[in-house]
């Protein structure tokens, strides 16, 4: 039961996190842009906590998360943006199933592997060029990042 409650309550949010944090480095590496890292709704309800050098935190716990960089991007910046989200999933996917692999049966086991579960279908979620449909809620009628990036794309 407390594995349970601690990959929802803390790893679920954190994997959603880690993967706008993606996003973020995307932009400051590709750019003298900031980035604010959102998890929770971005508006004026969730100010920022702190920041890391270009990298600026707004953090509520939640299971949603956004990445804003504002319009200032090129495309080939805008590009690797938008591919840093689904990479970061895809990194701590394989991170994850690497533990699992040399983890013996138990709790942690079954933690690293619903992660690595979780991690992979936010992979997959992102990189399918999609608009959302209305079930998931907070991203109902959003483009997934593939979305954006295959518009991006033929432009």
């Amino acid at each position: 039961m407390l594995i349970f409650l601690l990959f929802y309550l803390v790893i679920w949010p954190l994997t959603v996190l880690l993967h706008e944090i993606g996003h973020g480095l995307g932009v400051v590496f590709t750019s003298k842009c900031h980035a604010h890292i959102y998890l929770g709704n971005s508006n004026e309800n969730n100010r920022e906590n702190f920041r890391l050098g270009r990298l600026h935190f707004h953090i509520i716990w939640s299971y949603k998360g956004y990445c804003y960089w504002g319009y200032e991007l090129n495309k080939k910046q805008c590009v690797i943006s938008l591919i840093g989200g689904p990479a970061m999933s895809l990194l701590v996917t394989l991170i994850c199933l690497l533990f699992t692999f040399n983890t013996s049966l138990g709790d942690l086991y079954s933690l690293l592997w619903a992660t690595t579960v979780l991690n992979f279908s936010q992979f997959l979620f992102t990189i399918i060029p999609i608009t959302y449909p209305r079930w998931i809620r907070g991203y109902s009628g959003y483009p997934s990042d593939g979305l954006q990036l295959l518009r991006l794309l033929r432009n």
